[in-house]
């Protein structure tokens, strides 16, 4: 298994534009991780792990305005632990597509190369074997400081959560490259500038 920035970069060269590669990217993670994709090459085993990338409808009641200055309404997220509260099960996770490109290449990155061995070995491994990457939510400064990931983490209520796909591990080095997102309430571009605003010391 190549490393993650050797992946981004043999993927950059699959077309001649970013502009391309983003329409490609959109296009792709439509057809294999949209509403009606068949998913990857793993299946949900109606489990989270620690350290995977989720996808799905998120078909919660809340309404821009009441709190909430943007709802995503199909996360891209990356699953960090989960707790309870009362009665619901939040998921706390990193939501990618609210990190602009650069900075979600940067956080992918490093996570991917800390854990490298473990996704190799991952990969090769079926579902119900795999292993968590070990990422809780108290490290990730130490190993994301400066990313401003810190303006990602969120959390879902998993009750709410729907169709979910995994992203598989040869996926990952497309996230940098998805540009398309089922956000409501703010423009993404908006949300990408207030993220770089807050980017870690």
């Amino acid at each position: 298994m190549k490393t993650f920035d050797e992946q981004v970069k043999e993927y950059r060269n699959t077309a001649s534009s970013i502009s391309l590669l983003s329409s490609n990217t959109d296009s792709y993670f439509s057809e294999v991780y949209g509403i009606s994709g068949s998913g990857g090459e793993e299946p949900f085993m109606d489990i989270y792990i620690n350290g995977k990338i989720y996808t799905g409808e998120y078909l919660t009641n809340s309404k821009v305005g009441e709190g909430n200055k943007f709802i995503n309404r199909y996360p891209l997220f990356l699953f960090i632990d989960q707790q309870r509260v009362g009665d619901t099960t939040i998921l706390r996770s990193l939501d990618l597509n609210v990190i602009p490109p650069d900075q979600r290449g940067q956080v992918l990155a490093r996570i991917f190369n800390q854990f490298f061995q473990l996704i190799k070995e991952n990969q090769y491994n079926l579902p119900n074997s795999q292993q968590p990457l070990r990422l809780p939510l108290s490290s990730l400064g130490t190993l994301l400081g400066g990313t401003g990931y810190s303006y990602a983490l969120t959390g879902f209520k998993k009750t709410y959560l729907r169709g979910i796909k995994v992203v598989d591990y040869k996926d990952w080095c497309k996230i940098p490259y998805l540009s398309e997102s089922m956000i409501q309430g703010l423009p993404i571009n908006s949300i990408y500038s207030d993220y770089r605003s807050k980017l870690n010391p």
